[in-house]
């Protein structure tokens, strides 16, 4: 298949690249920005993804057979409530539609575990996805209003898979997010601060995650699935096992305020992705935070 991947500059985008073109899919990427030399795999088209004429003449001259939809709004500590999410849900919808116009066949979506209710999950109350929704940033309302578009589209023949993605980490992430904030200053041998630390979170490596995305495109499932490992870890958990495979530094943990609208337990069911789609992870929390260590132990300056 030709496969249109957007948002292919991202966390996950070039992982998913990558097992695409192992699986023998022609791949083709566009995005705002352009990307370093051998940083992805297939064909690059430069272009914004909010601007309509780009999007008819993308679809048109490419005519893709698969699509992979990453392209969002995701400025670290921005798009919760960035002012653009309904710009995003309206050109999510109108490529898509002109996707399926053109004649694409799969479509795989990237949704979010913000769409769920986060209030009132009881600890060890995993998240499926049939899970009650009720988000309650702009970010997750308009992912919400996206994942029901998709499932009219499914109910009229389409072939439409929605990913939920619960936490990432891994390279290349935003410095401040939480697994690169505590990284940075342990290997500086200096004090994280942090909150209690006893959310419970489901972390996933963005490799597994872009694998993820890639095996959906050659799978016939249609409608909603958790992306993520199902495991729950504390955020202190989180915190030491860096801490322990550092080497150095100190955990503050409670020198941060926990904030009140932060759920204590958000883990995902992923039942439909292991046993019904067969997907299997390569990255164990350990192996996953190592990483992150890695990556920053070369690129921080």
């Amino acid at each position: 298949m030709k496969v249109l991947v957007t948002g292919a500059n991202g966390l996950i985008g070039p992982y998913a690249c990558q097992k695409l073109i192992h699986a023998g899919h022609d791949v083709i990427t566009c995005g705002r920005s352009v990307p370093e030399d051998g940083a992805l795999p297939g064909r690059h088209i430069s272009g914004d993804l909010l601007d309509a004429d780009f999007r008819k003449q993308l679809i048109e001259s490419e005519r893709p057979d698969g699509l992979i939809h990453l392209a969002w709004q995701t400025k670290h500590g921005h798009f919760w409530n960035a002012p653009d999410n309904p710009d995003w849900r309206v050109a999510s919808i109108d490529l898509l539609d002109r996707f399926h116009d053109r004649g694409g066949k799969r479509a795989v979506l990237a949704g979010s575990c913000a769409e769920y209710d986060w209030q009132g999950i009881a600890p060890g109350q995993k998240l499926a996805e049939d899970a009650p929704c009720n988000p309650h940033t702009l970010y997750g309302q308009e992912k919400l209003k996206l994942a029901q578009h998709c499932l009219e589209v499914n109910a009229q023949g389409a072939s439409i898979a929605w990913g939920r993605l619960f936490l990432l980490c891994g390279p290349k992430e935003a410095p401040a997010r939480f697994v690169p904030a505590i990284t940075r200053a342990l290997l500086a041998g200096e004090t994280a601060k942090m909150s209690s630390g006893k959310q419970i979170r489901d972390f996933m490596h963005v490799a597994d995650a872009g694998a993820a995305f890639a095996k959906l495109i050659d799978h016939p499932f249609t409608g909603l699935i958790n992306i993520a490992t199902g495991e729950g870890h504390s955020l202190l958990e989180v915190a030491e096992t860096l801490k322990t495979l550092i080497g150095r530094g100190t955990i503050a943990a409670g020198s941060m305020q926990d904030r009140p609208d932060d759920p204590p337990y958000l883990v995902a069911d992923t039942s439909v992705l292991t046993q019904t789609v067969g997907y299997s992870r390569e990255f164990d929390l350990t192996s996953a935070l190592q990483d992150c260590i890695d990556w920053w132990q070369r690129n921080e300056t």
